[in-house]
């Protein structure tokens, strides 16, 4: 497994070092070349552009094709709402960690896990109300640093709005 990652590296931009023992990393190489080296354990050493870096557990790198290596910004932390969440009200206050040199984020909103046909919506904090359909949604949230470069992202969250009013049960009232 360790082998077939390191060559997606040398096939790409990026080239890298042998883990260091037990490490577990991700590399996802785009059409473009563009390659995004995520260490999710131990380190790990990334060249590209004639820049080598050390890049280890909780870090993400990204080699673009004709530039060097690049860091992204780590992924923000849903705070609110809790995942699965059902709401009776189509307007949702989202809340989320702030993330160390991210100037902004995007709110990513779909109504389907793959974030397909995803509408975007662009805050400079760390909250968004946002109006929503009767439905299920799925939410996340990128940070994006001074230049405009979108961090890491992360599985989205899902929440049901349900608005049905509840069903009143009537009947005879039992008198003792």
């Amino acid at each position: 497994m360790k082998r077939a990652i390191l060559l997606l590296l040398l096939a790409s931009t990026a080239w890298a070092d042998p883990p260091d023992g037990g490490a577990s990393v991700s590399v996802v190489v785009e059409p473009n070349g563009d390659t995004t080296v995520d260490v999710h354990k131990g380190a790990l050493k990334v060249k590209a552009g004639g820049v080598e870096e050390r890049v280890v557990a909780g870090q993400t790198v990204r080699a673009q094709k004709g530039k060097g290596l690049k860091r992204l910004l780590g992924a923000p932390a849903p705070l609110a709402p809790a995942a699965d969440a059902t709401f009776n009200n189509t307007d949702v206050a989202l809340a989320w960690k702030r993330v160390p040199g991210a100037t902004r984020y995007v709110v990513e909103i779909a109504s389907a896990p793959e974030m397909v046909g995803m509408r975007t919506e662009t805050v400079d904090g760390t909250r968004a109300v946002v109006h929503l359909e009767p439905g299920t949604w799925y939410w996340r949230v990128v940070a994006l640093d001074g230049g405009g470069a979108a961090g890491k992202r992360v599985a989205a969250r899902r929440l049901t709005i349900d608005t049905t009013p509840p069903k009143l049960k009537t009947g005879k009232p039992e008198w003792r």
